[in-house]
């Protein structure tokens, strides 16, 4: 018989026992913090890594997040299980690093030393593409460019747009898949 160790998979925890910890915490109560931490650090650390955090960030990353489940347990309202919360603020810190990232990477391709070599792109051409790129988006029905414009150019998480939305994370998903299609399809014809 296949027995899993308890220290790699967390038992679901009653949501009374959660809720009595978070208030624990509120009150100061360092051991109740200390605990919390130690219930949830090995499941966040995981699921950090399971995002793509690389290694040398990971711990770091694990501790930015409890910094900010810290910081955040005073408006936590107990509306979702203290887990999914949990995991809702490592899913938002692991995106973030990873837009960080991506970002550090485009900035460090970026010939920084020959941009007053090379002439600057005519503001009239710049002009004409920001038209083009609204007239594609106008094309989107409101609720997928909606999706599209949070998610691609405001940067936020999925939650946070099912949250501003009103609807599931799949549908957002859904929205978020046809509306990039939609766009692919539309910058081949212009392309032709």
């Amino acid at each position: 018989m296949n027995q899993q160790n308890p220290a790699e998979s967390p038992r679901p925890r009653p949501i009374a026992e959660d809720q009595a910890l978070v208030e624990r915490v509120r009150k100061g109560d360092t051991l109740a913090w200390r605990t919390l931490y130690e219930r949830y650090s090995p499941p966040v650390f995981r699921f950090v890594s399971a995002l793509g955090v690389p290694p040398e960030e990971r711990e770091d990353a694990a501790q930015d997040v409890f910094v900010a489940i810290y910081r955040g347990l005073k408006s936590f309202r107990g509306e979702a299980q203290l887990s999914t919360w949990i995991y809702r603020i490592a899913a938002r810190h692991a995106s973030h690093l990873g837009r960080r990232r991506r970002m550090r990477s485009f900035l460090s391709l970026l010939p920084w030393h020959e941009a007053e070599l090379e002439p600057q792109p005519d503001p009239a051409e710049k002009a004409s593409e920001l038209r083009l790129l609204d007239q594609m988006l106008a094309k989107l029905s409101p609720k997928k460019r909606m999706v599209l414009v949070l998610f691609e150019i405001e940067g936020l998480g999925v939650n946070e747009i099912a949250s501003v939305m009103g609807c599931p994370p799949n549908t957002v998903w859904s929205r978020l898949r046809h509306a990039r299609a939609e766009l692919v399809r539309a910058a081949r014809r212009i392309a032709r």
